[in-house]
């Protein structure tokens, strides 16, 4: 479900755009969100894509190891998606031969400390979740958006969110939406190969 949903001009295409997702706060599944968004954009969009990790958390490291890829490189392919684990800092050298369709950016659960890398993103995705005791989270956030006059790049995700309290977060003047249950997004399914492609491409 949408709410302030505003059509995205085709110029806003992600043809060798950057993608930027950081999170209100702790545990609302940053990591898992930037992996399904980057399998999304090369499986269904056949997309060539780079996802850095720049939250210095290392889950991209297991993610490696599970998929079967040699941890003493620093990055791997798979499905055309190229990871960098935990990069920080400013591109690598080889991101530039690499010639990507887009690139997915993980800044981990603090928007306000990856504000500056976020802003440079063609478009940038908020991570929430639904839980009660969030509420401070979405309540600094609606503070932070009261300054800016146009959020038309912007989305907020909540994760597994619920349906019927969904409008309580309609003031945010940004596209907001559940992102749904999605167990493997290495794999994303059905449902969010739709959501997905709803929610970023308008």
């Amino acid at each position: 479900m949408f709410h302030n949903s505003k059509k995205i001009s085709p110029e806003s295409y992600l043809n060798g755009k950057r993608i930027g997702i950081a999170g209100l706060g702790p545990g609302c599944g940053v990591t898992h969100i930037s992996v399904a968004v980057a399998n999304y954009l090369s499986e269904a969009e056949k997309r060539k894509v780079c996802l850095f990790e720049q939250n210095r958390h290392n889950d991209i490291i297991h993610l490696t190891v599970a998929l079967g890829s040699d941890i003493s490189k620093p990055f791997f392919t798979h499905h055309r998606v190229t990871y960098f684990p935990s990069f920080t800092g400013t591109l690598p050298e080889c991101a530039s031969d690499l010639n990507c369709d887009c690139m997915v950016f993980d800044f981990g659960n603090d928007f306000r400390s990856a504000l500056g890398r976020l802003m440079l993103c063609d478009i940038k995705i908020i991570v929430g979740t639904d839980a009660y005791w969030k509420k401070d989270e979405y309540c600094s956030f609606s503070n932070f958006t009261k300054d800016f006059t146009s959020l038309n790049s912007w989305r907020l995700f909540v994760n597994l969110g619920d349906v019927k309290r969904i409008k309580e977060k309609d003031g945010f003047a940004i596209t907001v939406c559940c992102f749904p249950f999605e167990p493997d997004p290495v794999y994303p399914g059905k449902e969010t190969i739709t959501f997905l492609r709803e929610a970023i491409f308008g």
